[in-house]
């Protein structure tokens, strides 16, 4: 070929690699989110209840509590609540483990956000009060923290509830991550069933370090635990499948004997008690990232959160999938697709009082709610008390946004905010 010729093909070659990039990046702004609403709740906002906070990760009590009442916080999963522009958000197990919170009180909050839109607006979030979640007609199998006083008031030195649906009976059901259990309670809290246990095929139950049965027994030393899942990895999403009335629920960590990588998605059928013979699987973009919360779309599309495990300037994966349950591959795997990039949101409006570009940095991830077809409510666990999500010394708060989609979800009839609240961004689309 002669020198000319060489010097086209090198042309073509460049303006093929230039026009490639191009439209990669015209696909990633296709699919940038905006952020329509925002408000906050402080880290340190209390509510009603004993001292807690007086337990150290070894469950070693120091002489007093740090704190004087209960924490607002560790929201791990959101519904709509009982009246318009309100959600309930349950509080996951206080501080971490078993050992250092046996004096965290398991609660569902209800939660009443005045957002900062376009239009303007406070950007306040406040607890409205809570449901107490007790165990009076002693369903649990196993002995709680709270045993042998009246109340029976669940602890989470009994269970971590990681996610919530609210069914159509006004019951919930809660996802747990000790056992990991699933978990219904009534409209005022009670444990209306034994947890349930989530199934392994011929090896029996899916059971976590913190798997009661295991605590209880113990293992001599150098002896293979019993465990079959990473402690803490338990049932961290779950949503209502919208036609047949099914849960879906999603471990976070991935069990033995499965690629790495890979986590198992269950139907469960409340009116029967019953798991379902197919276990389906969401791929991790890298096995050392976790997944935050679920939402339903339809009847076979859902929306997950996935994230690392890092926070504040170091954070780089913070994103919302659609996956489809239709579009599963050979061994289950389903199909996903990029909704929203959490760490870049466009933000023209300067909500919050951040840049035009918003980046929602926290560790976790764990309230993700469909509000209409184009609107999406997302809120963290600010694991009170860490830091470092807003900077190294600052304690995290709790923020809840709204964002707008570039592309319409395809929703099922009932998906999204109930058809006789307001939108509460009328007057404030882009």
């Amino acid at each position: 070929m002669s020198g000319s010729g060489v010097r086209r093909m090198m042309g073509l070659a460049m303006v093929t690699a230039v026009t490639a990039v191009a439209a990669s990046v015209d696909a990633a702004a296709a699919q940038r989110a905006e952020l329509a609403g925002w408000a906050r709740m402080a880290a340190d906002t209390f509510t009603d209840g004993p001292p807690s906070g007086q337990f150290d990760a070894q469950g070693v009590r120091a002489s007093s509590p740090r704190f004087p009442s209960q924490p607002v916080q560790g929201f791990s999963g959101i519904q709509f609540g009982p009246a318009c522009g309100a959600f309930w958000s349950t509080g996951d197990n206080g501080f971490g483990t078993r050992a250092n919170s046996p004096d965290a009180l398991l609660r569902i909050y209800r939660l009443t956000p005045e957002f900062q839109t376009a239009r303007g607006g406070a950007g306040r979030l406040r607890s409205d009060g809570f449901i107490p979640l007790a165990d009076p007609d002693r369903r649990v199998p196993f002995l709680l923290v709270r045993e042998f006083v009246g109340d029976r008031l669940l602890t989470g030195g009994d269970l971590d509830p990681e996610s919530i649906v609210a069914a159509l009976d006004g019951t919930f059901w809660l996802g747990d991550e000790f056992g990991p259990f699933l978990l219904h309670v009534s409209a005022d809290g009670r444990l209306l069933a034994p947890p349930i246990p989530l199934p392994n095929g011929a090896a029996g139950t899916v059971r976590s370090p913190q798997n009661p049965a295991l605590t209880a027994t113990g293992t001599a030393p150098g002896a293979a635990g019993g465990a079959n899942l990473g402690g803490s990895r338990g049932v961290e999403g779950m949503a209502r499948m919208p036609e047949s009335g099914g849960l879906l629920a999603l471990l976070e960590g991935t069990v033995a004997g499965d690629p790495a990588g890979r986590l198992r998605l269950y139907t469960f059928d409340p009116a029967r008690g019953t798991f379902g013979d197919t276990i389906r699987y969401f791929p991790l973009d890298d096995p050392s990232h976790s997944i935050g919360d679920m939402a339903a779309v339809n009847e076979h599309e859902f929306l997950i959160v996935e994230r690392d495990n890092a926070f504040g300037d170091s954070a780089a994966f913070k994103r919302v999938f659609r996956v489809d349950l239709a579009r599963a591959d050979a061994e289950g795997v389903v199909s996903k697709e990029l909704v929203a990039d959490l760490l870049d949101i466009a933000n023209p409006h300067r909500l919050g009082g951040f840049g035009t570009t918003y980046r929602l940095p926290y560790i976790t991830i764990e309230n993700l709610l469909v509000m209409d077809s184009r609107t999406l409510l997302v809120m963290n666990d600010n694991n009170y008390p860490a830091t470092g999500g807003r900077g190294r010394d600052v304690k995290d708060a709790t923020e809840m946004i709204l964002i707008r989609l570039a592309r319409p979800l395809n929703l099922a009839r009932g998906v999204g905010r109930p058809a006789e609240c307001a939108d509460p961004l009328a007057g404030a689309r882009r």
